[in-house]
């Protein structure tokens, strides 16, 4: 028996989701849903979760939906720009120079499984010894404080407040530990990512797991390996062995589904422990060799101890994903689909039975 990370999952006041609960979770889980319903906001929910708030985190994804505002960071007023940024992680984007609820995400009911992720305003007097100390200010205390900062306060559990300045030329940034988490975009892995994930399972046993997960589309493959050197901003160039060839080719040569599935499966081991989070999976994947990816990553997460959330609008993804999820009986699949009723996003699950009848007679689950 596996150990989730979570059971269940409550997304409070995030983005598109005043109160979302998701009372069950699997080991493999597919969130599904028409567009603008907040299947990739669930999955970036996810991974502030795991990385515990990280800064880090939070300024990939504004960024990544050209949320930021300008990186230039030359002025005052390009950090007080960025800093309003903020609003776009909040429920409503209401303007954080007021007093806004926090940001809550973790498992149902919990207290000490819990991330909250707010916005607060503060000084910085001098102190004995003529140190700068930071001092949150309440926010009646707002409007009397003539040049306040904005800082991000983020708490897990029972855990001691972690206060970080959003201008990091005045104070440092320290990212929060958290859980092993790889996010794989629609777009795929970073080049850097790709080799820096490859150095940790490189002449390992998990080496297999990605030989093995290209050979679900060309069963010929012999070896992968990387060239180029990692210092080198474009990174390392993927390059497989394949019978006939005199030398190695560019793994991207023999196509996207080639790459999108040495993606995943590279990230899928490099999560040991913790969680993998893949959006659009099926992204450059024919439907033929959906099912075999899907029998992959249950066997993998489940040996690893991963677990696994993908998003998808597919209909063929579904249908594999059920495929593999009926095969595997030790570990539980399950499908989430994400749903508007009454103003407000809500989950419906569907555990492999279920989704054995809705695919079977045709029911709609995207």
């Amino acid at each position: 028996m596996k150990t989730l990370v979570l059971e269940s999952l409550e997304i409070h006041r995030f983005r598109p989701f005043r109160h979302l609960q998701i009372p069950r979770l699997g080991l493999v889980n597919l969130v599904t849903g028409k567009n603008n319903v907040g299947k990739s906001c669930l999955l970036e929910a996810l991974w502030l979760y795991a990385r515990r708030g990280s800064q880090t985190v939070i300024w990939q994804t504004l960024e990544a939906r050209d949320e930021s505002g300008h990186p230039s960071m030359r002025g005052e007023r390009d950090a007080e720009e960025r800093a309003l940024a903020l609003k776009h992680l909040f429920y409503g984007r209401r303007d954080i120079r007021e007093a806004i609820e926090p940001a809550k995400i973790g498992s149902v009911n919990s207290q000490t499984d819990l991330l909250s992720i707010s916005v607060g305003w503060a000084t910085w007097p001098t102190g004995e010894g003529g140190r700068r100390e930071i001092q949150l200010l309440q926010p009646d205390e707002y409007p009397t404080i003539d040049t306040p900062v904005a800082v991000l306060v983020t708490q897990y559990g029972t855990q001691e407040k972690i206060v970080q300045g959003i201008d990091w030329r005045r104070i440092q940034r320290t990212d929060p530990k958290g859980i092993p988490c790889v996010f794989v975009s629609a777009n795929g892995l970073q080049r850097l990512q790709v080799g820096q994930f490859w150095d940790t399972v490189a002449l390992t046993n998990l080496e297999e797991d990605v030989l093995t997960s290209l050979r679900i589309i060309a069963p010929e493959v012999e070896r992968v390996n990387l060239i180029g050197e990692q210092e080198i901003r474009r990174g390392r160039v993927p390059i497989v062995k394949i019978p006939g060839f005199d030398s190695p080719i560019p793994l991207r040569s023999m196509g996207e589904g080639m790459n999108r599935i040495f993606g995943i499966a590279l990230a899928l081991v490099n999560a040991k422990g913790g969680m993998l989070l893949i959006d659009e999976i099926d992204s450059g994947l024919h439907y033929s060799v959906q099912p075999d990816l899907w029998r992959m990553i249950f066997q993998v997460a489940a040996r690893l101890n991963v677990q696994v959330f993908a998003a998808t609008h597919s209909w063929d993804c579904v249908e594999a994903f059920q495929e593999a999820a009926m095969e595997d009986q030790k570990e539980e699949g399950l499908l989430i689909r994400l749903h508007e009723q009454d103003g407000e996003m809500i989950s419906t699950l569907f555990e492999e039975r279920k989704l054995g009848i809705a695919t079977r007679d045709d029911i709609e689950v995207r």
